[in-house]
């Protein structure tokens, strides 16, 4: 799978052991201008160095040029299994991470990554003393529920996902995949009750959903796993990172993302977003920054046409530290360079996060926009009829 969907997961719980504390955060004035959009913007909490000061910064990043942050860890099974009770640790790195957001006025993307990143047919990180299990075994599967419901009631996020990319673990294991639909499907309203505001769901990866990955068996696009998270997904949420199937943004087909509303009726949030501005190793990601700024322009344009309710990208500023395999594969995926100088694609970035965020509005100018291009196409049909 991905390199960077282990770095996703690694290195996130890695940075998460430095604190998150709310102290000496200077708001920047944003400027506004433009249309009104529906989703909100965001990064992910993995940072460009592997510092305290850099894993704050990138706090203050999504607060000054977005409004959301997305923070990615896997279940801590051993604090919810019988007779546990929750660490000191979990517990101060939770409230710490909820208030440092809510200072810079942040909507959460809470990401529990039930499945190990580099196998996704496994468990990830479980104790010692349940090595090998699968959701099978009734204590995990209640883990899972107590600590999605930890989450819910002490951080109340804006979007609580409960496994990550799941559709991956289908392809490796549809057992797993199964009793996964079981328990998330069992503890999806009680989360519900614990957070009301709270939207739940799983994420797909959606280059695998459609079965183009290069470096894997290519299949049919498999829309019919939706159907397994009926009335209990209030979004539908897919990371995105096309770069590592299309080397140029004009290969990606124009109704690339558009083709999900003839398969759901839900809004879709980009979870996770990216696309290389360099070449990897072996070939892999042999973009540009200017293909990168044309693939974050498309994407925006996507989103506003779809009515996205969110829109993260995984990395504000490139890794200084992915130097080997596979982090390097996602090393140059920042909107900015490592320290801090911005790309190509940054002021593409900046325009949008200038827009005021007014979910209302911006649905009234979309409906708007689809009406005009309906009636421009009929009238062009009834020209072209008459002059036959």
């Amino acid at each position: 799978m991905l390199g960077l969907v282990l770095l996703a997961a690694s290195l996130a719980v890695a940075c998460r052991e430095e604190r998150a504390e709310p102290t000496g955060f200077v708001p920047q004035s944003r400027p506004t201008a433009g249309a009104a959009r529906s989703f909100l913007l965001g990064f992910s909490s993995i940072p460009g160095e592997l510092t305290e000061a850099a894993y704050l910064e990138t706090y203050d990043l999504a607060a000054n040029h977005g409004e959301a942050l997305l923070i990615q860890r896997p279940p801590a099974w051993a604090n919810f299994l019988p007779g546990a009770n929750v660490s000191r640790t979990l517990r101060e790195q939770t409230l710490a991470e909820q208030r440092a957001a809510d200072l810079r006025g942040l909507n959460l993307v809470y990401v529990l990554d039930v499945f190990d990143p580099t196998a996704r047919d496994r468990l990830q990180a479980l104790p010692a003393s349940h090595t090998g299990l699968t959701l099978a075994d009734e204590e995990l599967r209640q883990a899972l529920r107590a600590d999605a419901l930890f989450v819910a009631r002490n951080v109340q996020p804006a979007y609580l996902v409960i496994g990550h990319e799941v559709n991956v673990t289908f392809e490796q294991d549809p057992d797993a995949y199964q009793q996964f639909v079981e328990i998330y499907s069992e503890i999806y309203d009680e989360l519900h009750q614990t957070s009301p505001e709270t939207q739940v769901l799983t994420s797909f990866q959606y280059e695998e959903l459609l079965g183009v990955i290069p470096w894997l068996p290519p299949h049919v696009a498999r829309w019919e796993l939706l159907e397994d998270f009926e009335g209990r997904l209030d979004v539908l949420g897919i990371t995105t990172y096309p770069s590592f199937a299309f080397a140029v943004v004009r290969k990606v087909e124009p109704f690339y993302y558009r083709q999900i509303l003839d398969h759901t009726e839900l809004p879709v949030a980009f979870v996770s977003s990216g696309y290389a501005s360099g070449t990897g190793r072996e070939g892999i990601n042999a973009s540009t920054p200017a293909e990168q700024r044309r693939y974050l322009q498309r994407l925006l344009e996507d989103a506003d046409r779809l009515g996205s309710p969110l829109l993260i990208w995984l990395l504000a500023e490139d890794l200084s530290y992915a130097t080997g395999p596979p982090e390097d594969l996602v090393a140059n995926l920042g909107l900015m360079e490592v320290g801090g100088l911005p790309k190509e694609s940054w002021p593409a970035w900046l325009e949008a996060a200038a827009r005021p965020h007014d979910p209302v509005q911006a649905e009234q100018n979309r409906l708007a926009q689809i009406a005009a291009e309906a009636a421009a196409a009929e009238a062009t049909a009834t020209a072209s009829a008459g002059g036959n």
